[in-house]
């Protein structure tokens, strides 16, 4: 691949991680109430909510260590070995949202939505 292709994909996630930032525990609540509102079997409900749960739970805790990295950026005078490593951080954040919105979109599939 070429260094164009390479930092065209981290701006792209990185203006994703932007948004993942506020937009992960507003998608984690919509998801935890779209699982108790269908109308399925219990064993099949309640298997989904721990599946919706577990992705949620990891889906915010990497949220909240994104964040934390590049708020230590915005303040700290070192913020890693180049200029680009906020970014980075914020790529790698959507990248996780990306990977959250296709479980949970498999997670509504499953749960007969």
């Amino acid at each position: 691949m070429s260094i164009a292709f390479e930092s065209a994909a981290v701006y792209l996630l990185g203006f994703v991680g932007l948004a993942a930032a506020g937009l992960l525990p507003y998608r984690s609540w919509l998801l935890m109430i779209d699982v108790f509102k269908t109308e399925v079997p219990l064993a099949r409900k309640r298997s989904v909510l721990v599946v919706a749960a577990l992705t949620s739970a990891i889906a915010l805790w990497s949220d909240i260590q994104v964040v934390g990295r590049v708020f230590a950026c915005l303040t700290e005078a070192y913020c890693g070995p180049g200029v680009a490593s906020g970014w980075g951080y914020l790529a790698m954040l959507g990248a996780v949202y990306f990977a959250f919105e296709a479980v949970s979109y498999l997670l509504c599939k499953a749960n007969g939505k």
